[in-house]
C-alpha cells in the first residue's frame, strides 16, 4: 500500500494514517485524500518543521520521521 504525499507548509509530507481515499467515499473518479483534523496536522507541522512523515494517533498528529 502506498502512502499519500500532501503539500504542507511548502514541502511534501507523507501521511502514515489519518486519511481516507476520496475514490472510496464517492462515485466520482478523483485523486486525492481526505485528511482527518487538518488544523491539528498544520499545528503539528509547525511544531516539527523538519518532519517528513506524520501519523494520526489517539486524536493527535505525531511526527514520525
Amino acid at each position: 500500500m502506498a502512502f499519500p504525499k500532501i503539500a504542507l507548509r511548502g514541502k511534501d509530507v507523507i501521511l502514515l494514517s489519518g486519511f481516507k481515499n476520496e475514490n472510496k467515499c464517492e462515485d466520482t473518479v478523483r485523486q486525492g485524500v481526505i485528511v482527518d483534523a487538518r488544523d491539528k496536522l498544520v499545528f503539528a507541522a509547525k511544531q516539527n518543521p523538519d518532519a517528513v512523515a506524520f501519523a494520526y494517533v489517539a486524536g493527535e498528529w505525531v511526527a514520525s520521521a
